[in-house]
């Protein structure tokens, strides 16, 4: 009934599951970020722990939608769109190219680079400089979200730094992401489905992981309130690291 049958495995469900819920309370998609490559680490086939998480961000998706729904920036959405449905047929290809064992190791190079990335993303992006939308680069941005985002729900970080120049006001940055991230979860349904990535008995645990993904959003707002944002998720994301570097070592 369940897709997993170990406690190791249950357990890293469930810090995946709370983690998913706090990148949801504020946090920026930082702690997302380290659910692929953890489940991987402890889920055999690869393609299952890919497979297993999107209904539940779709679920995620759709309830942030109603909070944010027309705040989009028309702008933005729509060359990363563009540049994502490119990327996740890319995606799709890589996807059929690769063996479990391959995925594994490109979960983990994926969480290295977009991890390590993250991580020096102040470098990367001036604060002070403001950037106007260029479309080529934003289906540019897109195409590397769809590829990172089909092999692991790695699509956070190019469009991250995309749009961060820009200093979109808070409420529109986070509509034009939920957006973008809706479309693109809801995609890859269909390729995952087609390639047997989510069984029914991955629709039941993710059926059964929802209230947990609420009380990791309820954590991420008192963490909000007491733990410093920045120090959070370089924590986290040095975890990213340490498990993108597992995996790809083996």
């Amino acid at each position: 009934m369940f897709i997993v049958d170990t406690w190791p495995q249950a357990l890293a469900l469930v810090a995946g599951a709370i983690l998913i819920g706090i990148s949801k309370a504020g946090f920026g998609g930082g702690p997302g970020m380290l659910v692929p490559p953890l489940l991987a680490l402890f889920i055999e086939d690869a393609r299952i722990a890919v497979g297993l998480l999107l209904p539940l961000l779709l679920a995620t998706d759709v309830f942030a939608l109603r909070f944010y729904w027309g705040r989009w920036d028309k702008r933005n959405v729509v060359p990363i769109l563009g540049g994502a449905v490119i990327g996740i047929v890319a995606g799709t290809v890589l996807l059929d190219e690769l063996d479990p064992d391959q995925l594994r190791k490109a979960i983990g190079l994926l969480a290295i680079v977009l991890g390590g990335t993250q991580l020096l993303r102040n470098r990367l992006v001036p604060a002070s400089k403001v950037m106007r939308p260029i479309p080529w680069l934003g289906v540019a941005a897109g195409i590397i979200c769809g590829i990172g985002s089909t092999l692991a729900h790695q699509g956070g970080v190019p469009v991250t730094l995309y749009l961060l120049p820009q200093q979109l006001d808070a409420g529109t940055f986070v509509g034009t992401t939920t957006a973008i991230f809706f479309f693109v979860n809801g995609a890859k349904l269909a390729p995952y489905i087609a390639r047997d990535m989510i069984p029914k008995e991955a629709l039941f645990t993710d059926l059964c992981l929802l209230p947990v993904v609420y009380l990791g959003t309820l954590l991420g707002v008192r963490l909000n309130k007491v733990v410093p944002r920045e120090w959070f998720l370089r924590v986290i994301l040095w975890f990213v690291l340490a498990a993108g570097f597992k995996l790809l070592l083996g």
